[in-house]
């Protein structure tokens, strides 16, 4: 039997979060489909804006994310330490955004209704009451699908589901669990072979993360890249230079266990493509540092490129998925047999 959300979600304690959402019967809603000849390419950008508008809005991190033709991934990260820290204005301004009193198909508004501010403000039992819809999990992805969804049936003059049903969350409850999750989001189009290279996927968070990468370390990206590993490219104007790009991927500080150009080494340690016609040397540091993780290395590799289906709700540690099956009085917990595989010590 299924666990309840809330036994896999806590919105009140800090978690990060791998969450998937299909399309209906999997159609090809986000993408080419080729029965009817259509492209709905450009609802990805939509779920792109939604993204970026939901971040400034909510207590919620969007670390990583690829929107694929029927499906989408991303990591979530919520943020209630941040809540206590607010007063009671930011609380009432930011939820009079959320729920601006209209219907919303493209974004939230940028300024909230002052009315709506005063009204919350008025009632502070109320507004004690919503605080935590700021760090809902749930909320953020019901406010974006529920808004393409509406969108999409108004654009094609339908009516009916868009979504399959309740989004699948993973909770991760370690460093390498979270690491495995990330690279496996990133990499879902190469595995897809919609894409020959990682770095030139679209609508995924990987090109956001080179390019924000570059800006900050004040090189190009083509040395951004030589520095990091010498099998990953970059192509300088490549799918995701449009504006719809999510700018707030890669604020989430301490979301990842190592830098970014550790990172870069370690998605080409899994990808294990060939570049440049030929096959890239294995990176000995990449086996190194997943050893100070705590992980052998090629089995941790393995699970990174089927992470979803190597864990259930739970990803982390046997010693972790063990306890959340004490908390949760089950005799044993999906998953646990792939981490004592893949965990040095058990």
């Amino acid at each position: 039997m299924g666990l309840r959300r809330k036994d896999v979600v806590n919105r009140m304690q800090v978690g990060v979060y791998h969450v998937t959402t299909r399309c209906v019967r999997q159609a090809f809603l986000l993408g080419t489909d080729y029965q009817i000849d259509s492209s709905n390419h450009e609802r990805k950008s939509w779920i792109e804006q939604w993204f970026q508008s939901l971040t400034d809005v909510m207590l919620i991190e969007l670390c990583a994310y690829a929107v694929m033709d029927n499906h989408t991934h991303s990591i979530l990260r919520n943020r209630p330490d941040l809540l206590e820290e607010m007063d009671d204005r930011e609380v009432a301004i930011r939820l009079a955004r959320l729920y601006p009193g209209y219907q919303c198909l493209q974004g939230l508004p940028v300024e909230p209704d002052p009315e709506r501010v005063h009204e919350l403000l008025d009632n502070p039992e109320e507004l004690k009451r919503r605080k935590t819809q700021l760090v809902d999990i749930s909320i953020f992805m019901a406010r974006w699908e529920e808004a393409v969804a509406r969108r999409a049936n108004k654009e094609e003059d339908r009516t009916g589901r868009f979504w399959e049903g309740r989004f699948y969350c993973q909770k991760l409850l370690d460093s390498a669990a979270i690491l495995a999750a990330t690279v496996y989001v990133e990499l879902n189009p190469l595995r897809a072979n919609i894409v020959e290279l990682p770095e030139y996927s679209q609508f995924t968070s990987l090109v956001n993360r080179i390019k924000l990468s570059t800006a900050r370390a004040g090189r190009t990206p083509e040395e951004l890249v030589e520095r990091a590993s010498p099998g990953l490219e970059y192509e300088a104007g490549s799918s995701g230079d449009g504006p719809t790009a999510v700018s707030n991927v890669m604020d989430c500080d301490g979301f990842l266990p190592i830098d970014n150009q550790r990172y870069l080494r370690v998605l080409e340690f899994v990808s294990r493509r060939k570049a440049n016609g030929k096959t890239c040397e294995m990176l000995h540091s990449v086996p190194d540092l997943l050893t100070r993780l705590g992980v052998r290395p090629e089995n941790w590799r393995q699970t990174a490129t089927t992470f979803e289906k190597a864990y259930r709700q739970f990803a982390g540690s046997p010693a972790l998925l063990s306890e959340v099956a004490d908390n949760l009085e089950q005799r044993c917990i999906h998953g646990i047999s792939t981490a004592q595989r893949v965990y040095l010590s058990n």
